[in-house]
């Protein structure tokens, strides 16, 4: 029974319709279907009737992202995501409508939580970014209030691990798109087979969607994160020198050996036997067989186990690369000069931390502000998007010498100076000769011009009629 259930399950997915669908200018169209087959690492997509298994390397990148390398990278970039000012993003030079500007208040309540267990916007942010550089997926739940009168009033992080993404075979989202599918481990893997009593299907309106940015690929149905490749990185390198004693580990050389003369087969087979039985240093073993005396001859051990240091060095180094950084990057050198410190946070920030924002705000903007019926009605030009902004005091700092060097420069007039600062402007009017010039308006240097003009025409009155043409008071010098 069980088998002809799975049968017909399998023919029921060949048949499914595949249905795919855009939005384009704020509507939803519908697309054709497509034409071309997925195809997944070595082989075609086949039939997935409960989703795509994301396989063991999942699980091994999750159980990687624990150590303290990975651990230390993902501290660095929350650092930077944390306390991030929850904001939103308008066509220029349009002024939000009441029914606008009261969902925006909305959403933003919302946002901010408490969300499911307490949870911050931050507690959200670190869940989903630490799935996204683990797994490649991060997830949340939108959950809407009781009485149905608010589609999303809360978001819970979901365990990347246990969602399934269901494809048909040309890789396109099935009616069901996602199947939750829990697991359990036993000895350091994941217990595959879970009963259909345990799945729980999703629809998209049932999940907020993000991958880490970058990492798509055209042969996989699930993102390659920087957590998956160190994985596979490491997967590698221990598997690529065998050694001819195969009960030492693949990444491991003897200390040394032990040499027996006159020995017989059967001595061979003794000492093969006590030494794969030793708990330990192969020299506590004892002599076996033989005419002659034993010999241990020392090889030195391998450099991994003599160098730990410099072996964790070369580990937290594969993870930095895998994100595309370097140590002086996230200020883990001593020589770090404070003077670039900056510059380096800079790096960062545009390597991974716009790239985590962006995802962020594209997320939240498509998959939970248009569940509000109140935004779909919104006009064109009155829907706004999720805009973070990072309130780091040093990039700060940095923003306001570039707003008063930009204004120095007369590239920048002092009104849009102020407002970019933040303060009032204030009455930036002022008399000269008669002349009335507003200097918050025009550039320094176009002020400087208008005065000299003022100046220069009281000049010329003041020579006809005799007089020293100091009728005026300068209030800019």
């Amino acid at each position: 029974m069980a088998l002809k259930h799975y049968l017909e399950q399998h023919e029921t997915y060949r048949q499914r319709p595949e249905k795919s669908t855009a939005s384009i200018g704020g509507s939803s169209v519908d697309l054709e279907d497509s034409q071309t087959l997925q195809q997944v690492e070595d082989s075609i997509l086949g039939a997935n009737v409960h989703g795509v298994h994301r396989g063991k390397e999942a699980y091994q990148a999750r159980k990687l992202g624990e150590t303290w390398a990975m651990e230390i990278i993902k501290n660095a970039i929350n650092d930077q995501l944390s306390g991030a000012d929850l904001g939103r993003e308008t066509p220029e030079d349009i002024d939000p409508s009441p029914a606008a500007t009261s969902l925006w208040e909305l959403l933003r309540d919302v946002l901010d939580g408490p969300h499911l267990q307490k949870d911050s916007w931050n507690d959200l942010v670190s869940a989903v970014v630490s799935d996204m550089a683990d797994i490649g997926n991060g997830y949340l739940e939108p959950i809407g209030s009781a009485d149905g009168s608010i589609p999303v009033a809360a978001l819970k992080p979901v365990d990347a691990l246990t969602i399934r993404h269901n494809v048909t075979a040309t890789g396109e989202f099935d009616e069901t798109p996602f199947y939750q599918a829990p697991f359990r481990t036993h000895a350091g893997s994941i217990v595959s087979g879970v009963g259909d009593s345990e799945l729980t299907p999703l629809d998209h309106d049932d999940l907020v969607v993000m991958r880490y940015p970058g990492s798509k690929r055209s042969n996989r149905i699930y993102p390659r994160a920087p957590g998956m490749q160190v994985q596979a990185a490491l997967e590698h390198l221990t598997h690529s020198t065998i050694h001819a004693q195969r009960f030492y580990n693949d990444n491991e050389l003897p200390s040394g050996f032990v040499q027996m003369i006159n020995a017989g087969e059967q001595d061979f087979t003794e000492i093969e036997e006590t030494i794969k039985n030793a708990a330990g240093d192969p020299r506590k073993v004892g002599v076996i067989g033989g005419d002659g005396p034993a010999n241990w001859i020392e090889m030195g051990g391998t450099a991994l186990n003599l160098d730990i240091i410099g072996e964790q060095q070369w580990f937290l180094q594969l993870c930095l690369a895998a994100f595309g950084l370097t140590k002086g990057e996230i200020a883990m050198t001593e020589d770090v000069n404070y003077n670039t410190a900056d510059a380096e946070l800079s790096i960062v920030h545009k390597r991974v931390t716009q790239g985590f924002l962006e995802t962020l705000e594209d997320a939240i903007t498509t998959q939970v502000f248009r569940q509000f019926e109140s935004y779909q009605e919104l006009p064109d030009e009155q829907r706004f998007s999720l805009k973070l902004t990072h309130s780091d005091p040093r990039q700060e700092r940095a923003r306001e010498e570039h707003l008063r060097e930009r204004y120095e420069a007369g590239t920048l007039p002092l009104n849009a100076y102020l407002q970019k600062l933040g303060e009032e402007t204030g009455d930036t009017t002022v008399e000269i000769a008669g002349v009335e010039i507003d200097y918050g308006e025009h550039p320094k240097y176009i002020i400087e011009q208008l005065i000299r003009d003022a100046r220069g025409s009281a000049s010329d009155d003041s020579s006809e009629d005799g007089g020293d043409g100091d009728d005026g008071v300068d209030p800019i010098q």
